[in-house]
């Protein structure tokens, strides 16, 4: 139960560290168009890198279907994990590169001006959250084989498994309930 908790907390986490750092400003600066004054532009992680903040919802999707899913599902749960969280490492580490040119297409005054800029330290944060989610999903794909699992009784009916008839000693309340039944009349 711990290595299910920790790594769907891991996950958590660092989908919404991308998702938080996605939405933050990455860059800024002025500049200064001929004959007027001087302009502040800036970009955040979604205009540099779009993909960020889907990545990081799917990885928020993908913690709950690590609560949901067990043994070898469970397991390709872990392997989507990493793959998207590898996907969003390489995102954050080329929008680092990207800023100036996310800076440059912002268009001042009806003009497109060449705008140059470094990236803040948003992108690490969205780096480190994405580097969480790929060491919790790796957990996932090699460990999960042990850990506890959602009740059977969530699952779809199987057709092979005997119903209980009314009548029958082992009949309790709940099967009168599973069968649509109130036991208290």
């Amino acid at each position: 139960m711990k290595g299910l908790l920790r790594s769907v907390a891991l996950v958590a986490v660092g989908g919404v560290l991308i998702l938080i750092a996605s939405g933050r400003e990455w860059s800024h600066t002025t500049v200064q168009i001929p004959a007027a004054a001087a302009t502040h532009v800036a970009v955040t992680g979604n205009a540099v890198e779009p993909s960020l903040s889907a990545l990081a919802i799917a990885l928020l999707a993908l913690a709950a279907g690590l609560i949901a899913a067990r043994g070898v599902l469970r397991r390709i749960v872990g392997v989507v994990i990493v793959v998207i969280g590898a996907t969003a490492v390489g995102v954050a580490v080329a929008g680092r590169g990207a800023v100036s040119s996310a800076l440059t297409s912002h268009e001042v005054g009806g003009l497109a001006i060449p705008a140059h800029g470094s990236a803040n330290g948003w992108w690490v944060v969205a780096a480190l959250g994405a580097v969480l989610a790929v060491i919790a999903g790796a957990l996932a794909a090699v460990r999960s084989g042990g850990w506890a699992a959602m009740g059977r009784k969530y699952d779809a009916p199987d057709p092979a498994r005997p119903v209980v008839a009314k009548g029958d000693p082992s009949d309790t309340a709940w099967d009168a309930l599973d069968r649509g039944e109130d036991p208290t009349a």
